[in-house]
């Protein structure tokens, strides 16, 4: 997925799941060092990855990314929950992202 297509994509998936215009947008940029593992909590937000990445896996509850995988037919570009990102690189490694938090609504009871 590109940038110009993820932009265009998430007000409509946006809308999809309900959340209209509520919502903000973060671009990530990932560092990686040699076969670094990180973990990100995204439990109320969505990761969306913006280019193939070579030697990455990127894997959350809604499926991996991962171009060395063999034991799969479908790769996701759009990502949830718990993810956990495997630099397989000996050497350093980049990765992008657009990130779409949900701004949560403020109910009566919470104004009190």
């Amino acid at each position: 997925m590109t940038i110009n297509l993820a932009l265009e994509y998430i007000p409509r998936r946006m809308q999809e799941l309900g959340y209209k215009k509520d919502y903000y947008i973060r671009f990530r940029h990932l560092v990686l060092q040699a076969n670094e593992e990180q973990s990100i909590d995204a439990f109320n937000q969505f990761f969306y990855l913006v280019e193939e990445a070579e030697n990455v896996r990127v894997e959350s509850e809604t499926g991996i990314f991962d171009l060395s995988e063999m034991n799969t037919n479908e790769m996701q570009y759009e990502h949830q929950s718990k993810i956990q990102i495997t630099n397989h690189l000996s050497g350093i490694n980049h990765l992008r992202f657009i990130q779409v938090i949900p701004k949560h609504k403020i109910t009566n009871q919470n104004k009190k």
